[in-house]
């Protein structure tokens, strides 16, 4: 149980650290659909329609990183202290899914440097091209899946 003990704080840590990047995230595009104005003639405040809410693909790494972290850093691990027997029994599934947890992470970070053009193919080669992000999606989500699997099935 000291294992679960152990996993269970670090996964309430990832997943409390994921939720506040994703509400960040979603108050920030909220804020490009509709802004607040205020008519100081008309002493009126009304809603502005914006419309230009756009989640990039990074978003889907930190939403499969959230659920991740989640089911295999909290309510696994809580499951097997509250005494259940297939849990308890499956803690190479827990590591194995807390690690593609923080890959998946680690993999939104780099995905949103090279979106917003912080580490972007102009730094490495002097050039840009629209879209760059989508191989640090799909290389996160693939690179998250098989060390996932591997730690799984080395434990």
């Amino acid at each position: 149980m000291a294992f679960f003990e152990s996993i269970i704080g670090a996964g309430a840590i990832l997943s409390g650290f994921c939720g506040t990047f994703l509400a960040f995230r979603i108050q920030r595009e909220s804020n490009y659909y509709r802004q607040p104005a205020v008519s100081f003639e008309l002493e009126q405040g009304k809603d502005v329609f914006i419309g230009r809410t756009r989640f990039s693909p990074a978003f889907k790494l930190l939403v499969f990183g959230t659920v991740c972290s989640v089911v295999f850093g909290f309510l696994l691990p809580l499951l097997a202290l509250a005494g259940s027997a297939w849990v308890a029994g499956k803690q190479r599934l827990v590591v194995a899914g807390l690690i593609g947890a923080v890959v998946l992470v680690g993999a939104y970070f780099l995905a949103e440097l090279v979106h917003y053009q912080i580490l972007n193919t102009q730094f490495l080669r002097g050039r840009r091209k629209k879209g760059d992000e989508r191989w640090v999606v799909y290389s996160g989500l693939f690179i998250s899946f098989v060390l996932s699997v591997f730690t799984y099935c080395a434990m």
